[in-house]
């Protein structure tokens, strides 16, 4: 904060306030307590992404002649804890706000951060809702605040009980099928579980009450139409020549409907069987289990306070689904693969669980990147598009050298292992730096996943570290060549060992003193360890004299 208070000085706050922050001047701590546009803003902040509230700066369009210095006013020294109690009070409900008093040039500014509030909407002590638009903090229009309360954490529309009877509103097939299904799966006899105990045990009612989720994922037809809304989907095919083989559009329950759709994706997923070493091996268009999570986890977190279509478009080449909504809970396009799992409908994901069509545990998101990669096709690439999530699943291609190699040399491969393995595809290597830059958008932590990788002994066996000026590589062996066919060997420097030993005790440490590598390594001179690092043009050196150090280069 000290650094946008410098630059205060010169320029107009306004460059400075953001969604995150807003700057605010009062003449005493009385007119601080007493302000009812402090508790707007502290709402807007707290509805949308939290942020901090700086007291003590000018707004600069009260100051004249540009002379922007002006603007730093600062502020009274206050009883935090009075001052605290006071903001809580305007609020509803209380949050935890966190004030901090800032000194700079002699000046006291009083920082109130506020945070982002994602189980409650956070409205004034008289009951109104702000958000955060950019710079300014504006009322929520109704349709704001619907959102706002779709988007709590707390929230399930999926959840809401529907008075109606229950067995004339569920579709008898479907009952009958997921009933036995469930019976099955948990090796029970259908006659021993009643119906009504049946709905309660997969959460489609409770104490005899159905819900929305039951009604969404057993019900009738019509019945759906008229209490819940239209829910379509629809499946097509388009061969690479244009032909249009599939155009399937229908609303039914989510039972029925994860049958229908699964019906058309088999009769355009094509299969074809590949020899090798006297053994077969099958290869679909699009892996099953692939597709199979990518259309549950659409089904399970669409936004169903909403109509539209749900909607799966194979194109040969492309596989992609649709559904309404954006995305929740924090999840982001960036974030998808690892972020903890955050569902919109929760009672309607309970359902679906207990017919193991969604991972308790997460999962399915990930699952989906290493069914791909397998085949050596790039990761699927998740988007919100004007309210809609989209998943982009490559199909049709597949690099068989990969695909054997994870079926035949090194099974059970996490994500980083397939991830290595199609990034050494026929180039034989691969700049750590680089690969762990692009596992962060995949996993957390990619370093120590890296690690963990190239420790098993099947990984080993084909793939090694090698090192030169230029950096630290993941490289194929003798035997890595041949499997993913690789014709152009790494050249490592005669140096190859003192460059990892250097850039792993950097990864640990961060920084080092000049003296602290050459005993590292081993070199005679603080002259010769220099002259090596220099040359590095994956390390950087900053301070100066004592106080100098080496790091990796971001």
């Amino acid at each position: 904060m000290k650094d946008i208070l410098e630059k205060l000085k010169t320029q107009p706050s306004e460059n400075f306030e953001s969604e995150l922050i807003e700057f605010k001047n009062y003449n005493s701590e009385n007119s601080l307590h007493n302000s009812k546009e402090l508790a707007e803003e502290i709402s807007a902040l707290a509805n949308k992404n939290g942020g901090t509230i700086v007291i003590g700066v000018v707004d600069s369009s009260n100051i004249k002649n540009e002379d922007w210095n002006t603007q730093l006013n600062g502020f009274v020294k206050v009883d935090i804890d009075t001052t605290k109690e006071r903001l809580i009070g305007k609020i509803n409900p209380k949050i935890d706000l966190n004030l901090i008093e800032l000194d700079y040039e002699s000046k006291n500014y009083l920082l109130i951060e506020v945070p982002n509030v994602i189980h409650s909407i956070v409205t004034t002590s008289s009951g109104k809702t702000y958000l955060r638009e950019g710079k300014s903090s504006v009322p929520a229009s109704p349709s704001q605040i619907q959102l706002l309360v779709k988007n709590l954490q707390s929230y399930d529309w999926s959840s809401q009980e529907i008075y109606l009877d229950v067995f004339n509103a569920l579709n008898g097939n479907a009952v009958i099928e997921a009933k036995q299904d469930f019976c099955t799966r948990r090796g029970i006899s259908i006659t021993d579980l009643t119906d009504t105990s049946f709905l309660e045990s997969i959460g489609a009612t409770k104490n005899g009450l159905l819900n929305y989720a039951g009604l969404l994922f057993l019900g009738k037809r019509d019945i759906i139409n008229k209490s819940l809304g239209l829910f379509e989907y629809r499946f097509s095919w388009k061969t690479q020549d244009g032909q249009l083989k599939i155009n399937d559009v229908w609303d039914d329950c989510i039972w029925n409907s994860i049958k229908k759709a699964k019906s058309h994706f088999l009769i355009c997923n094509k299969k074809t069987t590949i020899s090798y070493e006297e053994n077969d091996y099958v290869l679909s268009t699009l892996d099953e289990q692939a597709y199979h999570e990518a259309l549950l986890n659409s089904i399970v977190h669409r936004d169903y306070s909403i109509d539209g279509m749900t909607s799966i478009n194979f194109k040969e080449n492309e596989l992609v689904i649709t559904n309404p909504g954006t995305f929740y809970g924090g999840v982001n396009s960036d974030n998808i693969s690892y972020h903890e799992p955050r569902h919109r409908n929760k009672a309607l994901a309970r359902t679906l669980m207990a017919f193991q069509l969604v991972d308790r545990a997460g999962m399915g998101v990930l699952r989906i990147g290493l069914n791909s990669l397998m085949y050596g096709r790039d990761l699927p690439i998740w988007k919100e598009n004007l309210d809609n999530i989209e998943v982009r699943m490559p199909a049709e291609y597949f690099k068989a050298e990969i695909f054997l190699t994870t079926q035949k040399y090194i099974k059970n491969c996490s994500i980083t292992d397939l991830y290595i393995i199609n990034s050494l595809h026929k180039v034989g290597s691969k700049n750590i730096k680089l690969l762990e830059k692009e596992l962060a958008t995949i996993i957390q932590n990619p370093w120590a996943s890296i690690q963990r990788s190239l420790e098993r002994e099947d990984m080993k066996k084909h793939f090694c570290v090698k090192a030169n000026n230029e950096g630290v590589f993941i490289c194929t062996n003798p035997y890595g060549d041949i499997l993913l066919s690789v014709t152009k060997k790494f050249k490592k420097s005669t140096n190859s060992e003192k460059h990892i030993k250097l850039y792993n005790h950097l990864k640990t440490h961060k920084t080092s003193t000049n003296g602290e590598i050459m005993s590292l390594l081993g070199f005679s001179s603080a002259a010769s360890t220099y002259n090596f690092l220099k040359k590095l043009k994956y390390v950087k050196n900053t301070g100066k004299s004592t106080s100098s150090r080496w790091s990796l280069r971001a």
